[in-house]
């Protein structure tokens, strides 16, 4: 017996499922949770679910109209039959499991999100509301977010966690109420202190995104966290979730929160004191405004207070300076600042901040111009001072209307800006279609003129159609095209294994430069050859070499072949590039820890030997003339205000003013003498 089908020749069997399903909408669902066997999840609950105060899962649509919560695909449903013809061959074989992986690992360009859950509404619809095909979506669902490959190549589950909000009901309810339990499960498993973070990251980002969509009350999640944070079995992954929670939905926390939770939850973090969560709690306490209780200098008392005492004598060094003075602050911005660079010629200062705007500074802290992005921000700048052209990494602007990338996003960029005298112009914008980041840039110098980059490249592999993202340094000359908006790379280096978070030049070499990654190694390129040139570092755990324990953050060199790393491990290492040879790496001529706190800038400046340094916890002038470095901490504004955690720093042309900014939206003016 033939089974009936429509004119897609899609089985009719399940249209009663459907029928029956909306009937029952809106009635009664139990807890995904059961608080009698799992008490510290007794206070989270889905926002929307029968034990909240809500009776339905808030909709989306800015005019509350539950119309436009209701089955979409029903309404577009022949117009989309048209556009997704291909799909309904996956669906005669009935292998529906496998096109929903394959639709779902598509969002991770998220591009693609309005397209994918337009499929997926139809799918459903056309195969009758099932709770098998429920049961189908869901598995395809986990199966994606929760493999660990995503967390080898640093991928995050924000983007296909922003799926959820647009399936239809009952499907976005199914979803949710299933996967909260199934996050909470595998979250509250005994783990040791130590425990590798890998088998649990996704759940821990995953639960964040849930509480950063509002399905996930913030008092609920805070509830759970301190519960987990009191038991040190569970603490590994109730930090990971703070850290993330915090990055996700820091607004929700600082803005809507009840005071009296805020306070015991940190009071909760008070108690956690592992070495192992040093940064997470750094992290943590400085997006929220805590702190906990620090010696009167930010040094480790044992050896750095030795350092300081020595700042005196200055053995090696004649007349030079002897600590950064806290001038002034300059006001313009309207978010995070995470970019600087200084116009010698011009005398002035650009900085680029989150709310997409670029400011030309004069000296006196008068802002003499300024530059709107239109759809991206500046993560990353640098002037070519002899052809006056500032170079910018574009990073594309957050939606304020709603959660983080529910409307499409633009991909990164680089653009070029010229000075024509009067101010900056835009020269040309080169849009990077087949990269997720531009993360870092600088101009080559000299009277050539090209730059070099650190970019995340999205690569065919995975399986569907999906993508993998490759690592590459790429080196560009302007003067191999005709345009800027069509500019390729004249080479590019793929031997770096994670996201590459720097690059710096080598000075006493103009075809030399050096990158720094999340792979804990420091590459030296020679722009005249295709591949590394050499490696600064030792042989570490892994069996590889590597310069760091941690994330490389920053880099800088100096005419005198003085090379600097710092990095998440807190470190600052000195590198002598004469000691780098072709079969090897070498080690560090002297390392520096500063307040155990990670390092997240350093700037040669001052004199040649000397550089400012930010951390997570303070802003230093450190010098390394010597083998062993003498540091000293920033003199405090006269306010005695709490500085932000510095970005960027950047020396005036005179090598007497730096410039500082970062979290606090300001830049900070410091005189060295």
């Amino acid at each position: 017996m033939h089974e009936s089908r429509d004119d897609a020749g899609i089985p009719l069997g399940n249209r009663r499922a459907l029928r029956r399903i909306c009937q029952i909408e809106g009635s009664a669902r139990p807890s995904p949770l059961d608080s009698s066997r799992d008490e510290q999840w007794h206070e989270i609950r889905p926002v929307g679910s029968a034990q909240s105060p809500t009776s339905s899962v808030r909709c989306t649509d800015e005019s509350g109209s539950s119309d436009s919560c209701r089955n979409p695909g029903m309404r577009h449903r022949d117009s989309l039959r048209l556009r997704t013809r291909s799909l309904t061959e996956h669906v005669r074989t009935r292998d529906l499991p496998k096109l929903f992986r394959i639709l779902i690992a598509r969002l991770e360009d998220g591009n693609h999100l309005d397209q994918v859950a337009a499929e997926i509404t139809t799918l459903l619809s056309e195969n009758g509301w099932s709770e098998t095909i429920y049961d189908d979506l869901f598995g395809a669902f986990t199966s994606v977010v929760f493999n660990q490959e995503l967390v080898v190549r640093q991928q995050s589950v924000v983007p296909f966690m922003l799926l959820l909000p647009r399936l239809p009901e009952p499907a976005q309810t199914k979803v949710r109420d299933a996967l909260l339990p199934k996050v909470l499960k595998h979250l509250t498993v005994k783990r040791p202190v130590e425990a590798s973070r890998m088998d649990f990251f996704n759940h821990a980002e995953a639960f964040a995104a849930l509480v950063n969509l509002e399905f996930v009350s913030t008092s609920g999640a805070i509830t759970t966290i301190i519960a987990l944070l009191r038991k040190p079995e569970n603490r590994c992954a109730a930090v990971t979730m703070l850290g993330k929670t915090v990055e996700l939905c820091l607004p929700q926390l600082t803005e809507k929160c009840d005071p009296n939770a805020l306070a015991e939850l940190n009071a909760a973090l008070q108690n956690v004191t592992e070495d192992a969560f040093k940064y997470d709690i750094n992290y943590i306490e400085d997006s929220m405004g805590w702190s906990r209780p620090q010696p009167p200098v930010s040094l480790d008392s044992t050896r750095v207070s030795s350092l300081q005492s020595s700042v005196e004598p200055k053995k090696g060094l004649v007349d030079g300076p002897t600590g950064l003075y806290a001038v002034e602050s300059f006001l313009g911005h309207r978010q995070t600042v995470f970019a600087m660079a200084f116009d010698d010629k011009r005398n002035q200062l650009i900085s680029g901040g989150k709310d997409g705007t670029l400011i030309a500074w004069t000296t006196d802290g008068q802002i003499s111009e300024t530059v709107e992005m239109a759809r991206h921000y500046a993560c990353s700048m640098d002037i070519h001072p002899s052809l006056q052209t500032l170079l910018v990494c574009g990073v594309a602007k957050e939606e304020a209307s709603g959660p983080a990338g529910s409307r499409l996003l633009p991909p990164p960029c680089i653009v070029s800006y010229g000075s024509n005298g009067r101010g900056w112009k835009e020269q040309g914008l080169l849009s990077k279609e087949t990269s997720k980041l531009v993360s870092c840039i600088k101009a080559m110098g000299g009277s050539e003129h090209a730059f070099v980059t650190g970019e995340t490249v999205h690569t065919n592999g995975m399986e569907g159609g999906g993508q993998r993202l490759d690592e590459r340094v790429c080196y560009y000359d302007i003067q191999n095209s005709s345009s800027f908006s069509s500019l390729q790379p004249v080479r590019q280096y793929a031997e770096h294994e994670d996201l590459i978070t720097c690059v710096c030049l080598f000075p006493p070499n103009s075809n030399l430069f050096l990158s720094g990654s999340r792979d804990f190694t420091v590459r030296v390129w020679d722009r005249r050859v295709d591949r590394c040139i050499g490696l600064f570092g030792t042989v570490g755990k892994s069996g590889r070499l590597q310069a760091h324990d941690a994330m490389i953050t920053c880099l800088d060199a100096s005419d005198t072949n003085m090379i600097l790393s710092a990095g998440m491990d807190t470190r600052i290492l000195r590198w002598d590039f004469r000691t780098l040879s072709n079969q090897g790496g070498c080690g560090p001529v002297s390392t520096l820890q500063l307040d155990d706190s990670a390092v997240l800038k350093v700037a040669l400046g001052g004199s040649p030997s000397t550089a400012a340094v930010s951390t997570l916890r303070g802003l230093y002038l450190v010098d390394f003339a010597l083998s062993r470095p003498i540091a000293r901490l920033a003199d405090p504004f006269k306010d005695n205000r709490r500085i932000g955690r510095y970005h960027d720093l950047k020396w005036a042309g005179n090598r007497s003013i730096l410039y500082a900014a970062g979290d606090d939206m300001r830049i900070d003016v410091y005189s060295l003498r």
